[in-house]
């Protein structure tokens, strides 16, 4: 087992210590006695309210999710706000950086890995966005593609991007709430960004 399979599990451990009927009745999610469910980045998910184990449905069959990324964004997105209410969204679009005093704030490496492998590809990246269920939404800051992406019901993300040409290299941004630090950890963006961005390549490359 390594570290990421570790994480994962002292995770589940956690998220039982949080009281789950607030949480269900915070985000309005649908609940049994045996499951939470919720949708994640276009995925039918639920946890098992007795073990913390997340699941992801695929057809008509369950199976445990221990990717890394995916399970601390839920997690952390049911767990990190403390209110008995869910935080206001703004629908005011910023860069991570914007509600981070101290620490990296800077995501431009990572994301221009991505911006790379799309370039060219405008049409699939396209399609694979609304495949993810995003929504297109008219040009931003003229961007080639703007879509905003329902990561759970409750949180929404914008990916813009940019072919490159002649004079400008490919540019790719993911842009967050300016509430979005009321959802979630700094931390929690980069994992977040990185599942999102990792389903569209694994899409556009089928």
């Amino acid at each position: 087992m390594d570290n990421y399979d570790l994480q994962v599990d002292i995770g589940k451990r956690i998220f039982l210590q949080y009281d789950q009927a607030c949480m269900i009745r915070k985000f309005h999610l649908d609940a049994d006695a045996q499951y939470i469910y919720l949708t994640y980045l276009n995925t039918p998910c639920r946890i098992s309210r007795t073990t913390g184990s997340i699941e992801k449905q695929n057809g008509n069959i369950w199976h445990e999710c221990r990717d890394f990324n995916t399970v601390m964004t839920i997690y952390d997105l049911l767990c990190y706000h403390k209110g008995e209410t869910a935080p206001t969204l703004f629908y005011q679009w910023c860069a991570v950086g914007t509600f981070v005093v101290t620490g990296v704030t800077q995501t431009d490496t990572f994301t221009q890995k991505y911006a790379k492998l799309f370039d060219g590809r405008l049409n699939e990246l396209q399609a694979a966005c609304e495949r993810l269920g995003g929504i297109l939404h008219p040009p931003m800051a003229g961007a080639d593609l703007t879509c905003r992406f329902p990561v759970t019901p409750f949180f929404p993300v914008v990916l813009q991007f940019w072919e490159g040409d002649e004079e400008f290299p490919p540019k790719l941004l993911i842009l967050w709430d300016r509430n979005a630090d009321s959802f979630l950890h700094f931390e929690t963006t980069f994992y977040l960004q990185g599942d999102l961005l990792s389903r569209l390549q694994e899409i556009m490359d089928q």
